[in-house]
């Protein structure tokens, strides 16, 4: 097994600052006005890297053997499933209605 230095004090802070800089940014963009696709978009990525920083840093899965990220792994493959076993739906409901 690899064995990998856990981070400083000095690299909790840099995440920290992260996790405080990207909801400022979130903000930003909502209020600048851009069309509605750049504004989801931008909205999902900074909560997917929100979400990495926490389970890679905060949750110490970076340090951990890859078998453990099995486990926050296999409710987000899940919950990804289930969306897009849903959009259809959502799609033709959204159709039906125009």
């Amino acid at each position: 097994m690899i064995s990998r230095p856990h981070p400083t004090a000095r690299t909790y802070l840099a995440i920290y600052g992260w996790l405080i800089g990207l909801p400022v940014l979130e903000v930003g963009v909502v209020m600048a006005g851009w069309p509605r696709v750049a504004i989801v978009t931008i909205l999902i990525a900074t909560a997917l890297s929100k979400a990495l920083l926490i389970a890679l840093y905060f949750m110490h899965l970076k340090f951990d053997r890859p078998l453990v990220w099995l486990l926050p792994g296999i409710p987000v493959a899940l919950g990804i499933i289930f969306v897009l076993a849903l959009f259809p739906d959502v799609v033709f409901h959204l159709v039906q209605r125009m």
